[in-house]
């Protein structure tokens, strides 16, 4: 059975229903992450090897690169999903405070009073609309604003619960406090500074460990996190502005056009031009 939460090459979402039937042969990790609400009956799961439970009025987030296997359901099992991929959630989660990785792979599971579960309901309904109107040129960019709209009420509903004390620890984190710090560094000086090396040594650690940080947290290493950054900002500057593709080359400091239109290239596939001409 096919498993709907592998996305198709060309699709950075997908919306639909499932009763998990698809999971139990499954092996390996999901590339892509997953909001998910429970409509009716429970299935024991699998989350990287941590056995869950989920039931009806309960939503569960899987994050991007997480293994999940379903070892038993109930016959009237059944969900309602939206998949995305890592690239948005990547765009979506990279302004969130950075705990909330590790909160949300502590508690992946969240239960839901009856207004949080219609809210949820609806949210859902309007994230299958955007799914199904593939005319709109806006599409990713709306789904992935909601997206982080999602993330943030999870995030919110982990912190209420788990309380101050759980937010203190989380906070004095050595590793974390370095991530923190990395995400700063390259929002302030991605313009200018692309390499590792040099958020290594404005933290005073080896690029080795900065990356094994980087990883452990995002699942990505630094570079990716820097070169994604920069090209959230080539994205945005295609979008909203008139400037041309050496503008922004010079904005950003490529040493030229063609330097930039490879570097956009490798990423998206597709050239700064083509790229702003299928935003219009």
């Amino acid at each position: 059975m096919h498993n709907p939460f592998l996305l198709a090459t060309d699709e950075q979402f997908s919306v639909g229903e499932s009763n998990f039937a698809c999971l139990e042969d499954f092996q390996g990790r999901l590339e892509s992450g997953a909001v998910i609400l429970c409509r009716k009956g429970r299935a024991s799961l699998l989350l990287d090897d941590h056995p869950i439970t989920l039931k009806r009025y309960q939503s569960l987030v899987v994050l991007p690169n997480t293994i999940l296997h379903c070892r038993n359901r109930s016959a009237d099992f059944e969900v309602c999903y939206f998949a995305f991929s890592s690239e948005l959630f990547l765009e979506a989660a990279y302004r969130i405070p950075i705990e909330f990785i590790r909160l949300m792979k502590a508690n992946p599971i969240q239960m839901l009073d009856s207004e949080g579960y219609k809210k949820l309901d609806m949210w859902m309904l309007i994230i299958e609309y955007s799914y199904r109107d593939k005319e709109n040129r806006f599409r990713n960019i709306i789904t992935k604003n909601r997206l982080q709209n999602a993330l943030l009420e999870a995030y919110d509903l982990v912190l209420r619960r788990a309380g101050e004390q759980l937010r203190q620890t989380e906070n004095t984190s050595r590793q974390q406090e370095i991530f923190a710090r990395f995400m700063d560094l390259v929002g302030r000086h991605y313009a200018e500074e692309r390499e590792v090396s040099y958020y290594a040594e404005q933290l005073c650690i080896s690029t080795r460990y900065l990356s094994s940080i980087v990883r452990s947290v995002t699942n990505h290493t630094a570079k990716e996190i820097i070169d994604h950054t920069v090209l959230l900002e080539i994205k945005s500057l295609l979008q909203t502005t008139d400037l041309s593709v050496q503008e922004i080359a010079y904005r950003l400091n490529f040493p030229d056009q063609s330097y930039l239109g490879r570097f956009f290239r490798k990423q998206t596939g597709l050239s700064p031009t083509r790229f702003r001409q299928k935003m219009k």
